[in-house]
């Protein structure tokens, strides 16, 4: 067969709609228009992008992560791992490597209170309110 020569593949024609069958896996049949010589379906369509470039590439983060703490740079002094100093969040390059690193504490896990405890709570901020309002 030559090149100018086109392959027709097995088709046929349900409600003034053709349907050809997928030239990759020729299992399943797929709308094409009238002028159509061949069709790949969606999953030989997905398995031949995927086999380009891993799915794991599609869904990637953009931005890594530095390994710094929330509101580094707000900070007055931050000393990173590698002994970068940073002075609300403006790099000091001739301070580098002369101070400790900085510890940050992780901040603490509120406790989730239940239905009761919060109309408790609820109740004695009321009473506070109702205290204040009588002394004035």
């Amino acid at each position: 067969m030559s090149k100018k020569e086109k392959q027709e593949w097995m088709s046929f024609t349900e409600n003034d709609q053709k349907y050809m069958i997928c030239k990759h896996c020729q299992s399943e049949y797929v709308t094409v228009g009238d002028k159509a010589v061949s069709v790949s379906c969606s999953t030989c369509t997905l398995n031949r992008c995927l086999s380009l470039k891993p799915i794991d590439d599609f869904f990637a983060k953009k931005t890594k992560k530095t390994g710094r703490p929330a509101g580094w740079h707000w900070m007055a002094e931050f000393v990173d791992k590698d002994g970068t100093v940073f002075h609300k969040g403006k790099e000091q390059p001739d301070l580098k490597g002369t101070l400790k690193p900085t510890k940050v504490k992780p901040p603490k896990k509120k406790k989730k209170l239940t239905e009761d405890e919060k109309l408790q709570r609820d109740l004695r901020n009321w009473k506070k309110r109702l205290k204040q309002k009588k002394k004035k």
